[in-house]
């Protein structure tokens, strides 16, 4: 669309021109700025406010040519500039000068033509309004186009002066028809009250008072789920096997005589116990001697027999359930590390461990053999190389290896305990409590990781998680192509309040969701009508499960910043280089970490980058959050308003609340109630990123996009990879989630093209298909490798481009502006995509390739590879699955090349000797 920049005459020596002049020389304006200058500046007290109107120029806002407006009885043709002046003179003339209101308006209109363009709208219907106030809480225009924010922006900086109401006034006033719809002001608050609760989790009158949002996604918030859920793993039957000691002891004092002690003493003696000390010991140090040594020897014995017991049961239902003990099972199997494989290991298991719900291990077995021949790749055999038999002496062995040897005296015991204590993630030493008060809590801080993990496997609201292990249905799967993946189908019956009320609804989860709610249910000493994934102890808490899971989610964050994997073997590399000089044992240990992370290469350079970013904001991060009854935030705030916080504390608050806050605060004129606190509390956490329940639903909506790359996590890709559309599709009939869908729709473009843009130069990156050899000509065109600022433009028109993602096990679909006539799958000029199959996609410009595709690519051209290899058929039949397969050794040559991976050489050898077979039979007969 052409862009209009001049000055129609038909503006020009107007009554109004005259008018916008006027209005324009009554807010002084310095360096005596006309109106037709672009940009204006303004002076209030020592800020000097700039308002550029060069960015109503760029091609993102054209949604138009010209916009006429009546006035003194004459048509007017405005250009976009012209008309956002004249919008601009009609607000800013009635308000107070500020930096702040006047950018509102330039914003607002921005966003909004934006949006028209985008869209391909003239008007803004009222159907679309929700829609683009999503926009306006998730992105900023900038000069270089739309960049998405980490956090929502303050309410008045994006909804306010101009207001929706406001600009259909002025609309009306200069009869202007088109640009945003008739509709109501309820019907407005209402739109914008759906995008808060969609986007945020919090009502329009929240987010106005001043409650702060933050936007977790994937990038971020996969490194969280993984941290997580391997605290549970690691520590989950440890934690069981103190609950179940403590209840127990707590049953059996009431019965009998030995260990009759009042709760304060058993909890004593008990937290003792766990610690390891001998009883010596802690009847000196606790002042027990009333205590006979009698019960005390009495309460240890039984202890140590409840916890081994407690412990061996939980510690095989944890240990043969870890990806790390599938994997070695299927390596011992000969079968490939693939995720239909694990999912198959895994079912047979869990007949083991939960029953066989309809399903024997022989039925499961035979399926999987039935179907096995659709999933083996051209190196594997199609049929299993071990019997049932020899499976189930293969699995017992193996996890009889993992399984802790039982100490076998008092005294071994104690050394267990000592030793247990301190792999906790903080040692009893490094606790602020100890004792019982001590297992209590990190007890606790097991329990909340594993909610995490489930929360994030699920992307469902807070107040839904109150279900006990008696709502989950368990069928088995009638659909024979998912058949090879999970014999039966796992249903939650449970209330979605804020949709259905108390309705019991149906919803899917996976059969490790399951595993991981069973887990936690026995964690929990659940019964079969308490809640399993969270420790309900009042009704209240039965009943509601929001604000449990609210309090569970940023439990470990704090240790997650400190001590996640990653983040240990980053310090430790950058110790290494910040030596002056390296041991041997050092340079060994360099070497082993480089050649794991690639910490030059654009992956390790985000999670760097995202490591600094993540200390840097935790120690607000963890002052901001109340997880409890305490209000930390708010007594530290009064303590800093009056002189006499911490000095660390009065730093953080001098850093993160601007001079405007500081002022009104000390000021001593501003009522620091409920809201006004919550007001500090959004402004002070500013772009910070933290854990809460509905960060996770974006999580999911992000990981369902991204779950065939290979970039979403160890714990998210073994968990979604399998799944089919249809498992999703359940989730789009809430329209929340399609908000948020299309939300996290934009954050994915955003983030996999920005980090395709940055290892173009890498030596190692693992990319194929026409939008790598798009982007890879862009930069090399325009000579942006070592110009951070211009690959940032490039990066950000590109983006710009990717109208939509849609996620396939061979290729992502990043369909691009300019592409839908070239588009493989298109017909009539539109795409098809829902008819994608990787003999259209794997040739298609808009096709995005990683090396979590490559196993989609072998397992989806098995049939193409098997019809070239086939001397029966003849070429007219052979020819399409010929091309498929020269397009599949293209894209995997494209991946071994920019990789330098030597993984793809067995399967390209494999294409090209299969190309050979169907060229020797190239034009024999029918």
């Amino acid at each position: 669309m052409p862009i209009v920049t001049h000055v129609p005459q038909l503006l020009v020596n107007t009554t109004l021109s005259t008018l916008m002049q006027d209005k324009l020389a009554h807010l002084s304006p310095l360096d005596n700025a006309a109106l037709t200058d672009n940009v204006w500046r303004f002076q209030h007290s020592k800020l000097t406010i700039t308002v550029d109107f060069t960015l109503f120029e760029q091609p993102f806002v054209q949604f138009t040519k010209t916009i006429t407006v009546r006035f003194d009885g004459r048509y007017i043709p405005l250009n976009l500039i012209e008309f956002s002046k004249l919008i601009w003179l009609e607000v800013a003339s009635v308000i107070k000068v500020g930096r702040n209101p006047y950018h509102q308006i330039i914003d607002k209109l921005a966003l909004l033509f934006h949006y028209l363009h985008a869209q391909q709208l003239n008007q803004l219907d009222s159907l679309d309004v929700e829609e683009f106030f999503g926009l306006c809480l998730t992105q900023n225009v900038t000069k270089d186009g739309i960049k998405k924010r980490l956090s929502a922006p303050n309410y008045s900086s994006r909804f306010e002066p101009l207001t929706f109401m406001k600009l259909k006034q002025l609309l009306n006033r200069y009869g202007v028809t088109g640009v945003i719809c008739d509709t109501s002001e309820k019907k407005v608050l209402f739109a914008l009250n759906e995008a808060c609760l969609s986007i945020m989790d919090m009502t329009r009158s929240d987010y106005k008072k001043g409650s702060s949002f933050n936007y977790l996604g994937l990038d971020v918030g996969k490194h969280y789920i993984d941290h997580c859920l391997h605290l549970f793993e690691k520590h989950y039957a440890y934690a069981s096997a103190i609950r179940h000691a403590y209840k127990s002891l707590s049953d059996a004092r009431q019965s009998n005589n030995n260990l009759k002690l009042n709760k304060n003493s058993m909890s004593l003696i008990l937290g003792k116990v766990l610690c390891g000390q001998s009883v010596e010991a802690f009847q000196d140090s606790c002042g027990t001697s009333q205590i006979s040594q009698k019960k005390v020897v009495a309460v240890e014995s039984f202890v140590h027999q409840q916890f081994v017991e407690a412990y061996a049961s939980a510690e095989l239902m944890v240990n043969a359930f870890k990806l790390d003990t599938i994997n070695r099972i299927a390596k011992v199997c000969h079968l490939p590390e693939r995720y239909d494989v694990q999912e198959f290991i895994r079912s047979l298991l869990f007949v083991d461990v939960f029953g066989e719900h309809g399903k024997s291990k022989q039925a499961i077995w035979e399926e999987y053999q039935a179907t096995l021949c659709k999933a083996a790749l051209h190196d594997e055999d199609a049929v299993l190389s071990v019997t049932l038999l020899e499976f189930e002496s293969i699995t017992a062995c193996i996890i009889s290896e993992l399984k802790t040897e039982k100490p076998a005296d008092t005294q071994s015991m104690r050394v267990f305990f000592k030793s247990l204590a301190n792999t906790l993630p903080i040692p009893p030493d490094k606790h602020y409590s100890d004792g019982m008060h001590y297992f209590n809590a990190m007890t606790s801080m097991i329990e909340d990781a594993g909610a995490t993990g489930f929360v994030a496997l699920t992307g469902w609201r807070a107040s839904e998680y109150g279900f006990s292990l008696s709502n989950i249905d368990i069928d088995i799967n009638p659909d024979p192509l998912d058949n090879q993946y999970t014999p039966w189908r796992f249903h939650v019956r449970w209330k979605v309040p804020k949709t259905s009320g108390n309705t019991l609804l149906p919803r899917e989860i996976t059969l490790g969701s399951y595993i991981l709610a069973a887990q936690l249910a026995d964690l929990n000493l659940a019964d079969m009508t308490d809640p399993a994934i969270y420790q309900a102890t009042t009704i209240h808490q039965k009943v509601d499960s929001a604000s449990e899971i609210k309090k569970a989610m940023p439990t470990c964050w704090a240790d997650f910043v400190n001590h996640y994997s990653i983040f240990k073997d980053i310090e430790v590399w950058q110790g290494f280089k910040d030596k002056a000089s390296l041991t041997e044992k050092d340079k060994t240990a360099l070497n082993t970490l480089e050649s794991t992370y690639r910490f030059d290469e654009a992956p390790m350079r985000a999670m760097i980058k995202m490591k600094k970013e993540l200390n840097d904001a935790l120690p607000r991060v963890l002052l901001a959050q109340e997880v409890d009854s305490r209000k930390i935030f708010g007594t530290r705030l009064r303590a800093y308003i009056e002189g006499h916080a911490p000095s660390d504390i009065t730093a953080l608050f001098d850093t993160h609340l601007s001079e405007e806050t500081k002022a009104k605060l000390k000021s001593g004129e501003v009522v620091l109630d409920k809201a006004g606190v919550r007001y500090v509390r959004g402004e002070f956490l500013g772009d910070a990123v933290y854990a809460t329940p509905h960060a996770f639903r974006h999580i999911f909506a992000e990981a369902v996009l991204r779950r065939y790359r290979g970039d979403v996590g160890r714990f998210i890709r073994a968990h979604f990879k399998h799944l089919d559309e249809r498992f999703f599709m359940a989730y789009l009939r809430d329209k929340e989630y399609r908000v948020i869908q299309q939300i996290a729709t934009r954050h994915v473009i955003n983030s996999v093209v920005r980090l395709h843009m940055d290892s173009i130069e890498d030596e190692h990156r693992e990319y194929a298909g026409g939008v790598d050899r798009f982007l890879s000509k862009a930069v090399a065109i325009t000579h942006v490798y070592s110009d951070e600022e211009q690959k940032e433009k490039l990066a950000q028109a590109a983006v710009k481009r990717v109208l939509a993602i849609k996620s396939n096990p061979w290729t992502s679909c990043l369909l691009r502006d300019g592409t839908q006539q070239n588009a493989k799958c298109s017909i009539n000029g539109e795409p098809q995509r829902q008819n994608a199959q990787p003999r259209l996609c794997l040739g298609c410009l808009n096709a995005d390739i990683t090396e979590g595709n490559f196993i989609g690519i072998v397992v989806y051209i098995k049939q193409d590879v098997a019809a070239c290899r086939n001397p029966e058929l003849p070429w007219f039949i052979k020819e399409p699955h010929y091309h498929t397969v020269t397009l599949a050794l293209k894209r995997v040559e494209e991946l071994r090349k920019n990789s330098n991976n030597p993984t793809y050489d067995k399967f390209i050898s494999h294409l090209k000797d299969t190309l050979v077979i169907a060229d020797a039979q190239r034009g024999q007969a029918a």
